[in-house]
């Protein structure tokens, strides 16, 4: 099934000519990829583009400094994208060079650059963003892509223990045509988003709450989303103008339904037709979150205990938001009879888009490192935002907060606090706003001290900024203002360093630390407050996680501070019951423990199509 997207002509050849096209003298070069599943289709076929990868060195593969296109023995492909020269890339596929867009599915070499160049170009969105490069999980320098893995299967997943994505398909059929998810914009950066975020934050798919690994799912299919929009032109070419027009309604509600309609919110259209998975008015998608109805009732509903199903709240929020604001930017537009001037509303998206998707990356630096919930991930959206971008001109901010709202999403008790107060509430101006009881009353540590302001002493600034003895050197000393009770297992995972630009051009050079603390005991002596599930038994070995974010800035002071407590009753409460009543527990039996399930079993559970 082919769905035909009729509009007016728009061929845009961006590519350089071959002669500008020397990679040791360009940040990016351009590469022809389909900016969309080949079933969204025009009068020249599949829907392709030019965009940006980070140029370097070349070989056969192709192979980069991040990436290697592989076979599935893990062999680099006999594809090569120069003539000769490995530092000079020629692109084989732009209009100019093959007119024929018709023919490129089929071409096993060109299917190997549109899943190394979508990949490529995802990883920098996200280096873009949060300002450094990204490690994949492995500690390798290359993720290996597998264009044409596993016959049969409409379906691509990440695999941690063989640091690759490898990308299914199926042969063609009577019935229909044959299907690469290589092929796949959505897929390929949907895929490698996980990879990613695997790298970012590996504790994110060890058993916890419901949230965690769903939130693994919706920061992959809004990636995916999103960075639609960053492909020249093609967010002008899938809302089909007519004449250079667009009809849409005259009120911003009726605006914003129409746009979310367009091909631009369904995720996944070939695979989801493959796999039987469909939108409204059964047009096929993989996953259409954007109309979820809003309102707090998913969160009783067994159905969103499913990862996927999960993810689709944190997505319908986000999406909403982003036709929301995308519809408000074309208020001051003229609406003619014969519709809106289809440059600036393609223009206005573009702009919403690509705010939207660099708020939600930002993020990811701000978010705890274990036991992620969904408030959780407002709360680092807009402090990560708020310290890019003090400025809220548009309104993102209000919009997506508003957004959550109506989804039952608010703010944590335990917001990120700000030591100056800026980007965060301050430690005391959040304290003040939390309900009484949220963390179990154990007696306090007599040794913490009295200390009334930030100790620095006996620290070595410059050690700070990439040691993590030397941030438990400043946590251990600081441990009764920072409110870390240092008396559990405490361990600063990492350091880095970023340095971010704000939309406005601030620069923001931050110092991070993650740090974990841990608490091995049994469901009958568990901290007051904090309930065992229904039917354990008092001598069941249970285990808690905590931890948090502190942020410095570039002279080593401290900022910001994240932090998910160790004896916070609800949390712990409600993720003991949700993994016992789930069955996950660690390779010994101990509920919670973090060493079960398996990898293979853990990213099972988000590759499943549909």
């Amino acid at each position: 099934m082919r769905m035909a997207v009729q509009h007016e002509e728009l061929v845009v050849d961006v590519v350089p000519a071959a002669g500008d096209r020397n990679l040791l003298t360009q940040e990016t070069v351009a590469m022809t990829v389909l900016a969309q599943d080949p079933t969204i289709v025009d009068d020249g076929g599949p829907i392709r583009a030019p965009i940006p990868v980070p140029a370097g060195r070349l070989e056969r593969g192709p192979c980069g400094e991040r990436f290697r296109v592989v076979s599935p023995a893990g062999a680099p492909l006999p594809v090569v994208l120069h003539a000769g020269d490995p530092w000079r890339y020629v692109d084989r596929w732009s209009p100019s060079a093959q007119p024929d867009a018709t023919a490129l599915p089929d071409d096993p070499d060109f299917r190997a650059q549109n899943v190394y160049a979508v990949a490529a170009h995802t990883l920098a969105l996200f280096e873009q963003q949060l300002g450094r490069p990204v490690p994949w999980h492995s500690g390798l320098p290359q993720l290996d892509l597998v264009p044409q893995a596993a016959a049969g299967k409409a379906n691509a997943f990440y695999s941690r223990e063989r640091n690759c994505v490898l990308f299914g398909w199926l042969p063609v059929l009577p019935s229909r045509p044959s299907l690469y998810t290589a092929l796949s914009y959505d897929v390929i950066a949907h895929e490698v988003s996980h990879a990613i975020l695997d790298g970012l934050r590996p504790r994110f798919t060890q058993p916890s709450l419901p949230d965690q690994l769903a939130f693994h799912e919706a920061l992959a299919d809004l990636v995916a989303l999103l960075s639609v929009f960053t492909v020249p032109g093609v967010a002008l070419r899938l809302l089909a103008p007519k004449n250079g027009r667009i009809l849409l309604p005259p009120d911003a509600e009726g605006r914003a339904r129409t746009l979310m309609a367009s091909p631009l919110a369904r995720l996944g259209e070939q695979v989801g037709a493959a796999g039987g998975g469909g939108g409204p008015d059964d047009v096929p998608a993989l996953r259409w979150s954007g109309v979820l109805d809003i309102g707090p009732a998913w969160r009783t509903d067994p159905q969103f205990d499913e990862p996927h199903r999960r993810a689709e709240v944190l997505v319908a929020a986000f999406l909403q938001t982003l036709v929301t604001m995308w519809a408000g930017r074309l208020e001051p537009l003229r609406i003619d009879p014969d519709g809106v001037d289809a440059d600036r509303v393609g223009e206005e998206g573009v702009k919403s888009a690509e705010h939207l998707l660099g708020m939600l990356l930002r993020a990811l630096d701000y978010l705890p490192p274990v036991d992620l919930t969904f408030p959780d991930v407002l709360d680092a959206v807009l402090t990560a935002d708020r310290r890019l971008a003090p400025d809220d001109a548009h309104g993102y901010r209000t919009a997506l907060e508003q957004t959550f709202a109506r989804f039952g999403i608010t703010p944590p008790p335990h917001r990120i606090v700000d030591s100056d107060g800026v980007a965060a509430p301050t430690e005391e101006a959040a304290a003040d706003a939390r309900p009484a009881g949220t963390e179990a009353a154990v007696a306090p540590d007599p040794d913490a001290g009295t200390e009334t302001r930030l100790r620095y002493e006996h620290l070595n600034l410059a050690a700070l900024r990439t040691s993590p003895d030397e941030v438990f050197s400043f946590v251990w000393n600081n441990a009764a203002l920072l409110s870390i009770d240092v008396r559990y297992p405490t361990r600063v995972e990492r350091v880095l360093s970023s340095t971010r630009v704000g939309p406005d051009g601030l620069v923001v050079t931050e110092i991070l630390a993650d740090y974990t603390q841990v608490l091995r005991t049994t469901a009958g002596a568990l901290p007051p407050g904090i309930a065992a599930p229904a039917g354990a038994a008092a001598d069941e070995q249970v285990e808690l996680w905590g931890g948090g974010v502190l942020v410095f800035d570039q002279f080593g002071r401290y900022r910001l501070h994240q932090r998910q407590p160790l004896l916070d009753i609800e949390r712990q409460t409600d993720r003991l019951a949700y993994l016992a009543r789930s069955g996950i527990r660690g390779v010994q039996g101990v509920l919670g423990a973090t060493d079960g399930p398996g990898e293979a079993e853990r990213f099972a559970r988000l590759h499943e199509v549909g």
